[in-house]
């Protein structure tokens, strides 16, 4: 899971927060190199160390050590991992070894949402196929 990853960081445990998340960013201070981990709503720990994809097609993209962290933690874990270019400001999503680049503010919360909106009770996140039987 993310656990070895958050022990890698600074423990934070806040609520999330846009001032905070700003802050725990900000250039040239202590906890801005590094991952934040979120879980439950919570800002668990920054400054974390995660590890590199080991994709070997990369090589036709080109992708920085934030962007290829970001591969690689959603390669090893559940995570959804939100990653914004410091050089560009441009914002990609990585997920399952997969990564959707060049979102804008729209797209990124369509996408979070669908991923974090609340199920409704006996409605599975991804609705399976009927059995003949089952009519």
């Amino acid at each position: 899971g993310l656990q070895e990853y958050a022990d890698t960081g600074v423990r934070i445990d806040s609520l999330v927060s846009v001032e905070l998340l700003m802050q725990l960013f900000v250039k040239d201070t202590p906890l801005h190199d590094g991952a934040v981990i979120v879980r439950n709503g919570r800002i668990e720990s920054a400054a974390c160390v995660l590890p590199l994809s080991t994709e070997a097609n990369l090589h036709h993209q080109p992708l920085g050590l934030r962007h290829r962290a970001s591969l690689g933690i959603s390669e090893v874990s559940d995570a959804v991992a939100v990653t914004v270019s410091e050089q560009t400001g441009t914002i990609s999503v990585s997920h399952n070894g997969k990564m959707i680049q060049r979102l804008d503010a729209a797209r990124l919360q369509n996408i979070l949402t669908a991923f974090y909106r609340p199920r409704a009770a006996g409605f599975p996140r991804w609705p399976r196929p009927r059995k003949k039987d089952e009519g």
